[in-house]
């Protein structure tokens, strides 16, 4: 039986009485590679290399809304636009994170060719900055993290250099105020989600890192006004939601924790009769995407079903989440 994400054997089996539906064909949709091949590696846990996975990844760069998104990339990596690179969101750092997120694929020349580029020419002293001489920003350097581990980049020096900031610098801070603890939020999260493609000494250190500072904001009376909370949006760049949270604790293999207890309990009872997940948070408003990509707030969404099943899978069991579903789906 192919193993999920969820492991050991009975979590997969009772972790899907968690969902209301079947969601998987729904998000293994053929006219959605970069989607497609993303579920096969967050749900299945197929390896990279495996034919399904290099068919799907190899089309997802050609797919919307990745294709607008690179429409102005160079074979060389370099960009057809005058937008700085930080530019919120028009910029082409945040061009190229969007792209990861909505699975582009990773071994586009295209892409590492911007990748190499923007680590080589990289603003910052430890963390990234937005312009050359600026200070290090926290949510900002934890997305870049995110997207460029992804793309396979976890041992250039600069990009060790950024997560090694995160972890000594940038998460070891107090989060003094909201703005604080808003950032915080968004890095551990994205350090989590980078976590899951460093080789296992690293990974090991960044996931005890930003899982604790992630339970301990799910712990914080604050924490619902310093996340999105049941505001699920895709993809997430400045901001974030449980969502993306409790997906990233579960693609980083973390243990379950009685603190995220409650947050998983909304989470499941905001799943539609469906099994599925709503958009409430809209693509944001200057990012380069076509119509297409900017479905309306209320309609259902893939990306944020997928992050929401992988999450019950990993952790329903553990939390005790009421069953919805009467049997693993397929069986």
């Amino acid at each position: 039986m192919t193993r999920l994400v969820g492991d050991p054997a009975h979590a997969v089996d009772e972790g899907w009485e968690a969902l209301r539906q079947d969601s998987l064909p729904w998000l293994l949709d053929l006219s959605q590679p970069n989607l497609q091949w993303r579920a096969l590696v967050e749900l299945f846990q197929r390896p990279g290399d495996s034919p399904a996975v290099r068919k799907a990844r190899g089309a997802a760069s050609a797919a919307e809304p990745v294709a607008g998104l690179l429409a102005e990339l160079d074979p060389d990596g370099s960009w057809a636009t005058r937008a700085s690179r930080w530019t919120t969101y028009r910029g082409t750092g945040w061009r190229l994170v969007a792209a990861v997120l909505w699975g582009a694929d990773t071994a586009d020349p295209r892409l590492q060719a911007a990748a190499e580029r923007l680590l080589e020419t990289a603003p910052g002293v430890g963390g990234l900055a937005r312009t050359n001489g600026g200070s290090p920003e926290l949510a900002l350097t934890g997305r870049a993290v995110q997207a460029l581990a992804t793309l396979g980049w976890t041992r250039h020096p600069r990009l060790q250099e950024a997560t090694a900031w995160l972890v000594e610098v940038g998460l070891a801070e107090d989060a003094k105020d909201l703005l604080r603890l808003r950032e915080l939020t968004i890095a551990a999260t994205a350090t989590l989600a980078a976590a899951a493609w460093f080789d296992r000494p690293r990974k090991q250190m960044l996931r005890l890192r930003a899982s604790e500072v992630l339970l301990s904001i799910l712990d914080d009376p604050r924490a619902a006004r310093s996340h999105g909370g049941l505001r699920l949006g895709f993809p997430n760049l400045l901001r974030t939601d449980i969502a993306e949270m409790l997906w990233a604790l579960a693609r980083a293999g973390c243990d379950y924790d009685e603190r995220l207890g409650p947050t998983l309990r909304r989470l499941q009872l905001a799943q539609s009769d469906q099994g599925r997940w709503c958009r409430v948070a809209g693509v944001p408003a200057t990012l380069p995407v076509s119509a297409a990509a900017r479905p309306a707030p209320g309609a259902e969404s893939r990306w944020i079903t997928l992050e929401a099943a992988v999450a019950l899978l990993r952790f329903a069991v553990a939390a005790g989440l009421p069953r919805l579903f009467p049997a693993r789906p397929g069986s």
